[in-house]
Formats: structure tokens, sequence, C-alpha cells
């Protein structure tokens, strides 16, 4: 052999050796992490069951969930877990200084946000969440589906009954059904800067036929169309109705630079087929004039879209009816 083979001989040992101390501290660094996972991750508790899932609390004092073979289904890497449905866990952890609550699938992949301060559940099995930045509240079934499609400034439940609360309205329903009743509705909606309508309905019949949604847009509308009448300015009224009932909410104008002063005498009735009259007595002037009392009559109906629009408008004189 000679000199140069032996070199490379040696330099070939050297490099075995080299790899032998790489591995076997490698090997020896992740049996001690993998040891340190387990023994935080290894089962102290069973705190609560659901079904034959079993919420348990680790070592490290986090909690996960385990499935009926006591094998971890979730990993315990939460500071709660407070529900478990056939889809979700809904589970608190803290995120950007924040602890808030959300849901996981059985991936662990987020399917409810983590955006509430609290989930509590209702006496009828559903859920008030409450979300962290702004403190709405939103209401769930109990599979963590929206009852409502909005959210709410509070929301109060007694036995079977529920009052929401909105800038403009108080809605209050009967929930001991799987779909909530609504049962009464009150709104408020601003004239000018010193009057205010407000309105209710406790009517069933009526109730039956229209949803907070149809009577959320009959109170929108009405402060819009009477500062179109206050203003005789008609050039957003496709915002309140469609074409074909123009002509019938621009003529017969007599409260045109009035003062709206107060109101009385609101009534809602039903007048035709899919066609509701929403009348109002109103105390108006015009600069120094003697106040006039005027009757009020808004006629609203759903268009196509199923949306509610004004179809037709009576201003008349209260001596006059």
């Amino acid at each position: 052999m000679n000199s140069q083979t032996k070199f490379l001989v040696s330099m070939l040992f050297i490099v075995v050796i080299v790899l032998c101390v790489v591995l076997t501290r490698f090997y020896f660094d992740v049996t001690k992490n993998t040891e340190s996972s387990v023994r935080e991750n290894r089962v102290e508790a069973i705190v609560r069951n659901f079904g034959e899932l079993q919420v348990f609390r680790s070592v490290n004092g986090s909690y996960g969930l385990l499935d009926a073979d006591q094998s971890v289904l979730i990993e315990p890497e939460w500071l709660e877990i407070l529900d478990v449905t056939d889809n979700l866990v809904l589970v608190s952890g803290r995120l950007e200084n924040q602890i808030l609550t959300g849901g996981i699938d059985y991936e662990e992949n987020v399917i409810l946000p983590f955006v509430f301060s609290s989930v509590k559940r209702l006496e009828n099995g559903w859920h008030l969440a409450t979300v962290s930045d702004d403190g709405r509240c939103i209401v769930y079934d109990r599979n963590y589906h929206p009852v409502f499609q909005e959210s709410f400034l509070s929301v109060v439940c007694e036995n079977s009954l529920m009052t929401v609360k909105n800038e403009t309205e108080t809605l209050y329903y009967n929930i001991s059904e799987q779909v909530p009743e609504l049962y009464r509705a009150e709104f408020s909606c601003q004239l000018s800067d010193k009057l205010a309508l407000e309105w209710k309905i406790a009517n069933q019949f009526y109730l039956s036929e229209l949803n907070a949604s149809d009577l959320r847009r009959i109170n929108q509308i009405i402060p819009l169309y009477m500062q179109m009448l206050q203003e005789n300015n008609f050039r957003n009224l496709g915002e309140v109705t469609s074409s074909e009932y123009f002509n019938t909410l621009v003529k017969n104008n007599p409260l045109s630079g009035m003062q709206f002063d107060s109101i009385s005498h609101f009534a809602f009735s039903h007048r035709e087929s899919g066609a509701y009259d929403f009348a109002f007595r109103m105390a108006c002037h015009k600069s120094s004039a003697p106040e006039e009392q005027m009757q009020i009559h808004l006629y609203f109906r759903k268009n196509a879209e199923n949306e509610m629009i004004l179809t037709a408008a009576e201003l008349t004189s209260a001596a006059e009816e």
C-alpha cells in the first residue's frame, strides 16, 4: 500500500467516526425531546366526559380529548375544552395575548373563528357567543350554526323567551321550538334631529307573515321617504321602491318645507293581499305658520325579490279624515 492510499484510508476512517458521533448525538437529542413531549402530554386526570369522548388534563396543565380507545384525539394544547359535538370541539386558548374561544374539527382545523370572549349555553341548548372586539352577541344552535343572520347589542334569555336588541330595534322571540318565533317587535327611526318615530307590532297574524328583516326594511324606508317629502327631492326614490311605483310617490306633497313636530296615532294594518298600511298622524308647521295635523299612510309590499318596498303614499290633513 503506497503512501497516497494510506492517506485516503485514514481520511475515510475519520469521516466514518465523525458521522457516528453526529448520528449518536442526534439520536439522543430526538429521544430526549420525544420523551419530554410524551411526558408533558401524558394524561394526568380525566375532567369531563362527552359520551365516549373524554376531556383530559395533561401534566403540563393543558387540556385535550381522548377517543373511546383512550387515544389522543385532540392534542392537549388548550386552556379549556368547553363543548363537544359530532363535528366541532369548542376550545379556548391564548391568541395574540388574549384568551379567545373558537371551534375546531377533529383534524384540528378552525371551523368557528377564535373571536369570542365567551360562549355560554342557553336553557334550550342554543349558545350565546360574545365577540371580544365589540361585545356584540351571536346566537348559535346546538350544532353552532347561526340562529339569526345578524349580531345584536344584547341578548337576554329567560326560560323559553329571548329578547334581542340593536340600535333601533328590540325583538321578542319564543324559542321553545327549534325555529325562533317572533311575537313582538319594537322599532325606532329618526324623522329629524329631535323627532323619532317609535312603533311596535304584536299582532300574531302580521308577525306570522312578516319577519324581522321585513320590519327592519320598513323602518329604514320611512325616514328616507319622509326626508324626500320634506325636501321635495325624489332623486333617490329608487332606494325605497321600484320604477313602477314612482308616479304614486311623488305627487300630492303637502309636506314640502315642513318642520316635523310630533307623532301620534300609529297604526299598522293589512290592506290587501300582500300589502300593508303603515299609518300615523304628525303635527308639523312651515316657518311661522300655524301647526297642522297631517295623516300619513305609507303602503308597503314585497317585490319579486321578496324585499319590502314602498308602493304608495297618502298625505292628507287630519281634519279631512
